[in-house]
């Protein structure tokens, strides 16, 4: 049987590999701050670290975008050109 290997440079395999190393890293902060097993024991403070870490990022995306359009504005207004 044939292995389909994914292709991790599509956006959605990108989200993936983030959202599991997000989980990896709770488990291990939350064990880290109490004891080994406790992140395990207690999903309510993974899925807690989780929407923190989604509402993170989402706010760096957004600040990236803003960042973006601004430098696009100051180029088209300046005439600048950019590679």
């Amino acid at each position: 049987m044939t292995k389909i290997r994914r292709d991790r440079t599509q956006a959605k395999y990108k989200a993936l590999d983030m959202t599991e190393l997000s989980l990896k890293v709770a488990i291990k902060a939350i064990d880290h701050h109490t004891r080994a097993g406790y992140a395990k024991e207690h999903p309510d403070l993974i899925s807690a670290f989780m929407t923190t870490a989604a509402a993170n990022f989402a706010t760096l995306t957004e600040r990236e975008i803003a960042e973006a359009e601004q430098v696009t504005t100051i180029n088209v207004k300046t005439g600048e050109q950019t590679a």
